[in-house]
C-alpha cells in the first residue's frame, strides 16, 4: 500500500507579492489556506486585480472540505468571491476576518449562500483527514492566525503573515506557548512568511510609530491627510488616538476605509470618543487645523480616494498648501509609477508629502530575519518551505533556514503550480500543475482566466475601438475632431449617430477634466476607457477593447 501522503500546491503567492493561496490535498480531499488577490502591473491595461485560477479544483473533482483564512488582508481573502460560485466550501476565520469578507460577499450577492464559521485562537477544527488548531500571531491587522495542521503525513505549521511584536497595539501577543508545543511534539513541514527575509534584525513594533507620528502632528498647521491600507486597524487606531490628542476630527474617505472603520468600531477592534468620527461633507465646516482625513488609495490606485484628493476631485475636501499628507504604507512592487504620479499631483497642490523614505511613518507587519530565525528554531521542522514573496525573498529565507540548522536537502523552494508530496521521510516534487491566473475587471465583474483568451474573445465577439484625439499640452484643449476607428464592433457608416454620441462624450470629458489630469496621460486614458466602456455596453451590450491614442499638438 502507498504511504499516507499530503500534497502541498501553491496557487499563488510564491514568486510574487499577493494572491496568497495554498492547497493541501490528501487523496481526493483538500483544504485551501487563504484565497487572495494581487494588484496588476502597468502592463495589464484595464485589469483591476489578479486572482488565482481555480479550474484545477473543478477538473480534478477535488472535494474541498474548507477554506481556512489566516487574516483579513486583501492578498489573503480578496479572491474568495471568485472561488465560491464554483466551490461552495465552508469558510473558517476569526471574527474580524469574516466581517471584512462579508462585505465583499454582499457586493457579489454571495452572502446568503456562504457558510461562514467563526473561530478564535486555540480553537480546533476537524476537516476530514486535516485536524487544525488556530494559533494567534501578531501582524499589522488584528485577529491574525498561524495554523497547526495534523495530516496523514505529519504535522504542518503555516505561519500566515506574522511578526513578533512585543508591544502590540491591542495587547495580544503571539502565542509562543502553542508554537513551542508543536516544536517539541515534532513538525514535519513549516511553511513560513518570507516577505521581509532581506531585512536584517527585528521588525519594529507598531507602537513605535506613535512618537514619530506625534511629532508630525505637533508641527502640522493645517489639514493632515493620512493614507494606509484600510484593513490596517492597528495603524488606524494610532491615528484616531492622535486625532483625539490634538483635537482633530477624523473623516474617513474612500469606500474601503469607511467600511473598515465602521467594522472596526462596531466589533470593538477600534476605539474612538463620541463625535470624533465625522463624514466627509462635514470637513468644509471645520478649521483646517481641526481635521484629519483618513484616506484609502495608498498605492495610487486610479480613481481611489487619495488619487481623487490629489487632483482636487473629491467633493468637499481639497488639498491645500501646507497640508501634510502621510503615506503610511510600503510601496508594493509594480505600483511605483502610480504612487509617484499621486505624490506629484499632491506636491503641485502645495502639500507636504511624507513617506517612509523621509520620515518614520510606517513599520512592516512582517517578520525580519531574526524573527524568522526564531520561528524556525521554535518549530524545528523536518522540512522547510518559504512562502509569500518574490523568488529572491524565498531564496533569502531558505538561506536563513540553513543558518539555523535546517539541512540543505530538507529545504524546498516552490513556485506557483508546483506540487510537493510529503510522504514518510520524503518530500518530493511531482509533475507541475497547470495553475493559471484570472485577470479581473471590477467594473464589469469579468472573470478571465488568461489575458490572451480575453483578447481573443473580445476581438472575435466584441471587436475593438481606437479613439484618437489630439490635445494641446499647454491648454489641455482638443485640437481637431475626435476620430473613432472600429473593427469587429459596429460599422462606422451604419452607426453614424451612435459614434457621434461617443465623440460627444469624449469632447465633454476632455472639456470638463482639469488640466492637471489631462497632463497625466495614464489617468486621462483610464477616464476615456471608463466613459466609452459604459456607453458601449449600455447601448449595445458589448464590451469592445478600447484603445485611446492621445497625440500632443
Amino acid at each position: 500500500m502507498q504511504d499516507p501522503h499530503v500534497d502541498i500546491i501553491p496557487f499563488g503567492g510564491l514568486g510574487e507579492f499577493g494572491m496568497n493561496t495554498l492547497l493541501l490535498r490528501s487523496g481526493n480531499q483538500g483544504i485551501l489556506i487563504d484565497a487572495g488577490i494581487m494588484f496588476p502591473g502597468d502592463d495589464l491595461l484595464g485589469v483591476d486585480f489578479v486572482a488565482p485560477d481555480f479550474t484545477y479544483l473543478r477538473e480534478t473533482s477535488l472535494q474541498l472540505l474548507g477554506i481556512i483564512l489566516t487574516h483579513g488582508h486583501e492578498d489573503h481573502i480578496g479572491g474568495i468571491p471568485y472561488l465560491l460560485p464554483q466551490h461552495a466550501a465552508p469558510i473558517y476565520g476569526t471574527r474580524l476576518t469574516l466581517a471584512l469578507l462579508a462585505g465583499k460577499l454582499r457586493e457579489h450577492g454571495l452572502i446568503s449562500t456562504a457558510h461562514l464559521h467563526t473561530v478564535k485562537a486555540r480553537d480546533r477544527t476537524e476537516l476530514g483527514p486535516f485536524h487544525l488548531e488556530f494559533i494567534h500571531v501578531t501582524h499589522s491587522i488584528p485577529d491574525s492566525m498561524a495554523l497547526a495542521i495534523e495530516t496523514p503525513a505529519g504535522v504542518i505549521v503555516h505561519t500566515g503573515d506574522f511578526k513578533f511584536d512585543q508591544s502590540p497595539i491591542d495587547g495580544q501577543l503571539t502565542d509562543f506557548a502553542r508554537l513551542n508545543h508543536y516544536g517539541e511534539r515534532g513538525v514535519r513541514l513549516l511553511l513560513s512568511d518570507s516577505t521581509n527575509s532581506e531585512r536584517t534584525g527585528f521588525t519594529p513594533s507598531e507602537a513605535s510609530l506613535r512618537s514619530p507620528l506625534e511629532e508630525i502632528f505637533l508641527r502640522a498647521r493645517k489639514k493632515v491627510v493620512a493614507s494606509c491600507f484600510a484593513s490596517s486597524l492597528h495603524r488606524i487606531q494610532i491615528f484616531l488616538d492622535l486625532a483625539q490628542q490634538f483635537d482633530r476630527k477624523v473623516a474617513p474617505v474612500g469606500r474601503s476605509m469607511s467600511n473598515a472603520v465602521n467594522i472596526g468600531l462596531s466589533l470593538g477592534y477600534l476605539r474612538a470618543a463620541d463625535g470624533l468620527i465625522i463624514g466627509p461633507a462635514e470637513v468644509k465646516f471645520l478649521p483646517l487645523e481641526k481635521v484629519l482625513v483618513l484616506s484609502s488609495g495608498s498605492q495610487g490606485e486610479p480613481m481611489s480616494a487619495l488619487s481623487r484628493l490629489a487632483v482636487n476631485e473629491f467633493k468637499g475636501i481639497y488639498v491645500e498648501p501646507e497640508d501634510i499628507v502621510i503615506l503610511s504604507t510600503r510601496v508594493i512592487p509594480g505600483n511605483e509609477r502610480r504612487i509617484s504620479n499621486t505624490v506629484n499631483h499632491l506636491s503641485k497642490r502645495g502639500a507636504i508629502v511624507l513617506d517612509e523614505r523621509m520620515e518614520r511613518v510606517h513599520v512592516s507587519g512582517h517578520a525580519s530575519q531574526e524573527e524568522q530565525k526564531l520561528m524556525i528554531s521554535m518549530i524545528r521542522p523536518h522540512f522547510f518551505v518559504p512562502v509569500h514573496g518574490e523568488y529572491r525573498q524565498l531564496k533569502f529565507h531558505a538561506e536563513i533556514a540553513r543558518g539555523v540548522g535546517v539541512a540543505e536537502e530538507r529545504i524546498r523552494i516552490l513556485e506557483d503550480g508546483d506540487c510537493l508530496r510529503l510522504a514518510g521521510k520524503e518530500a518530493r516534487l511531482q509533475q507541475k500543475l497547470p495553475i493559471g491566473r484570472r485577470f479581473l475587471d471590477e467594473e464589469m465583474a469579468g472573470e478571465i482566466h488568461d489575458m490572451v483568451l480575453q483578447d481573443r474573445r473580445f476581438l472575435s465577439e466584441d471587436g475593438f475601438v481606437v479613439a484618437i484625439l489630439k490635445i494641446d499640452r499647454g491648454s489641455g484643449k482638443l485640437q481637431g475632431p475626435v476620430e473613432l476607428i472600429s473593427r469587429g464592433f459596429l460599422h462606422a457608416d451604419e452607426s453614424a449617430e451612435f459614434f457621434e454620441e461617443a465623440r460627444g462624450i469624449v469632447r465633454e470629458l476632455v472639456a470638463n477634466t482639469p488640466i492637471e489630469e489631462k497632463q497625466d496621460e495614464t489617468l486621462l486614458k483610464d477616464l476615456l476607457r471608463k466613459s466609452l466602456k459604459k456607453l458601449f455596453y449600455k447601448q449595445t451590450q458589448k464590451r469592445p477593447i478600447i484603445l485611446p491614442v492621445i497625440l500632443e499638438a
